[in-house]
């Protein structure tokens, strides 16, 4: 019977080296998102005023990516890369980024607008944190829909956020080459599945893999 109990446990070793693999190298295939706005025929507290945008209007036919409208910011003359756009001060804002510091948008410019050329920049305000600037000014793809995914923001400024209890409020500045009108949906923040369940799960394994060999 050993040749068959030997094999059982070479069964068993590679069926735990395979979960603790799977386990510590599993990386999600996609974040699950939070929306944070996506402006449903209502501004919902945002200003839009300054940095060359003439009106604002909502759209159900252009740049709808989440609910049935999307956000139009109309420019008579090119974006002058001041700030078209601020959200209300909000707490919520506050624990949501200290939680997903990754934030996103969905930007639709038509064809042959702006010059050719649209960039924003996100930013964030919070009276522990101070004004921040989240990177530099990311480019739109003139003619179609862009998603936007801002970057990270640091660790000093999440850290901030994590021990604050005051407000925090989000904007944008916009900067381009000419007239037009761009639309705005799906402001959202990337949720990153906590991978420790996993990790430790891999590390039990490759545990009791060493406890059987030390037996």
């Amino acid at each position: 019977m050993r040749p068959i109990k030997s094999a059982i446990n070479l069964g068993a070793r590679a069926a735990l080296l395979s979960v603790a693999a799977f386990s510590l190298n599993f990386q999600p295939a996609q974040a699950a998102a939070t929306l944070i706005e996506s402006w449903e025929n209502t501004l919902d507290g945002w200003t839009v005023s300054g940095g060359g945008v003439g009106s604002s209007s909502f759209s159900s036919a252009q740049g709808v990516t989440a609910g049935s409208f999307s956000l139009d910011l109309t420019y008579a003359s090119n974006p002058n890369y001041g700030t078209p756009m601020s959200s209300a001060y909000s707490s919520s804002l506050t624990s949501t980024l200290a939680n997903n510091p990754q934030v996103s948008l969905d930007v639709y410019t038509p064809p042959a607008s702006f010059g050719y050329y649209l960039q924003i920049q996100l930013w964030v305000n919070n009276a522990d944190m101070g004004y921040f600037q989240d990177g530099a000014y990311l480019g739109t793809t003139i003619g179609s829909e862009t998603t936007i995914t801002f970057p990270d923001l640091p660790a000093a400024q999440v850290a901030i956020l994590a021990a604050s209890s005051n407000p925090t409020q989000i904007g944008f500045q916009i900067g381009g080459g000419g007239a037009g009108d761009v639309f705005l949906d799906n402001l959202r923040v990337q949720q990153i599945p906590e991978p420790a369940t996993l990790a430790l799960l891999g590390l039990g394994a490759l545990g009791f893999l060493g406890l059987r060999g030390r037996r």
